[in-house]
């Protein structure tokens, strides 16, 4: 059976939006320019990529996209939309909330992106008339996606590195890919650019969005002598940006495996998993932020899953790893585990306490389970909560015998622990 290419790209860009992706574009197998290449290297020999090792495991292998998928000839690249305009934080005197990114409001978008991928390869078969190997990704594969989106047309991505859908309301996507063994003309390169904007790195805490310049030297570092293939265009003083993942709040609360420097721990504010802050000041998303619009799969709505605050004292009533994992089946916020989440709301609500959350109700609430703690990370940041209380407060509350806890977490500290404590005590 003929099939005409142009024509199919159109169903399958039809149906792909009748599934709810906002955006389908079709890329091709070339590999990333030098320009490109370089870029992704540039981020790891600053040790931009912290902890996360996989992110340096043959890198070439997210430049070439068979190397993802072997029999691949085109890679249909969606994006489907996620935002849900959040409400205030609940009105509730008993607990402290944190804060929650908004792509983990809902379900875990890799299984649900998977299964919307499937059905619109399902379609896909049934239009070619035969079996049409395929291989579904998810932000789950050695694949620098954000490079290929922008090369064929999907948007640009900002100086923030999240890829921007201009037409579509910014940066509030999530992108997945299908590799497919069938040809399809590719799509152009997406033309756009931040200007002179940089909010997000400005609002952001930490600093973590750094400028890379590219003139000099570092064009050719950054191979100059392809800087023309699909539309990379460095000009001599061109700027690029990354993200320092070892600043970003994002990293320290969901991949990090260890502790949060004392220096960033404020900077979390009420983050308790993730950061919207570079999206939330971005110009591209005011109008969805105006709109207050919902996600249009369901599955990405806050009643589908934790929502977007997560009561605090709740994970310390948590028994184990395997009820934290009971518990938050189905949703981002399974990936740092119950450590690292305990980790992350010892840290927040020592913000809270800072900014005046009754230190009577976190101690009462908090007491048995400080004083079991094993872990000496865990015991550590308890630890520096409790030293976040103002001082009026604690004058306040001295009923609560606040010394000896604070005293009996020191004591179980090791050298090095009892060293970084007396940096706040």
């Amino acid at each position: 059976m003929s099939i005409n290419p142009v024509s199919l790209k159109e169903r399958i860009i039809e149906t792909g939006l009748s599934l709810g992706f906002n955006r389908l574009v079709f890329a091709s197998i070339e590999p990333l320019s030098a320009a490109k290449q370089s870029t992704y290297k540039a981020f790891l020999a600053n040790g931009y990529a912290a902890s996360m090792d996989y992110l340096a495991r043959e890198p070439e292998r997210r430049f070439l996209p068979q190397r993802t998928f072997e029999q691949a000839r085109t890679v249909l690249t969606v994006s489907v939309g996620y935002y849900n305009s959040p409400p205030p934080p609940p009105a509730n005197d008993k607990t402290v909330y944190g804060r929650v990114a908004g792509y983990a409001v809902g379900r875990d978008y890799h299984v649900v992106m998977r299964a919307k991928l499937k059905e619109l390869h399902a379609f896909i078969e049934k239009e070619c008339g035969r079996k049409v190997a395929f291989r579904t990704v998810a932000d789950d594969a050695a694949y620098f996606e954000q490079a290929f989106a922008e090369r064929h047309g999907l948007g640009f991505v900002g100086k923030n590195t999240l890829v921007i859908l201009p037409q579509l309301g910014g940066s509030y996507n999530l992108i997945g890919e299908l590799f497919l063994d069938l040809e399809l003309p590719a799509d152009e390169p997406y033309v756009g650019t931040c200007g002179a904007c940089f909010r997000c790195g400005v609002a952001c805490p930490t600093g973590a969005i750094k400028e890379l310049s590219l003139a000099g030297s570092a064009l050719t570092a950054l191979g100059r002598e392809d800087d023309t293939v699909y539309g990379d265009n460095l000009a001599a003083g061109a700027k690029t940006y990354l993200v320092d993942a070892r600043a970003c709040l994002s990293f320290l609360t969901i991949e990090n495996k260890g502790g949060i420097e004392l220096s960033l721990r404020e900077k979390l504010g009420d983050w308790v998993f993730g950061c919207d802050i570079c999206q939330e000041v971005c110009p591209y998303n005011s109008r969805l932020q105006k709109e207050k619009k919902q996600a249009i799969w369901p599955e990405f709505r806050p009643e589908a899953g934790v929502g977007h605050y997560l009561d605090l004292f709740s994970l310390f009533a948590i028994k184990d790893q395997e009820e934290f994992h009971q518990r938050f089946l189905g949703s981002p916020v399974r990936r740092p585990k119950l450590r690292g989440m305990r980790r992350n709301a010892l840290v927040v609500i020592g913000n809270q306490l800072a900014l005046g959350s009754s230190l009577a109700l976190v101690v009462n609430d908090l007491r048995q389970y400080l004083l079991a703690e094993t872990d000496e990370m865990l015991i550590e940041h308890g630890l520096w909560m409790l030293s976040r209380a103002s001082k009026d407060s604690a004058s306040a509350n001295c009923g609560l015998d606040l010394a000896a806890l604070k005293n009996s977490l020191y004591r179980r500290l090791s050298p090095e622990g009892k060293r970084l404590a007396e940096r706040y005590l």
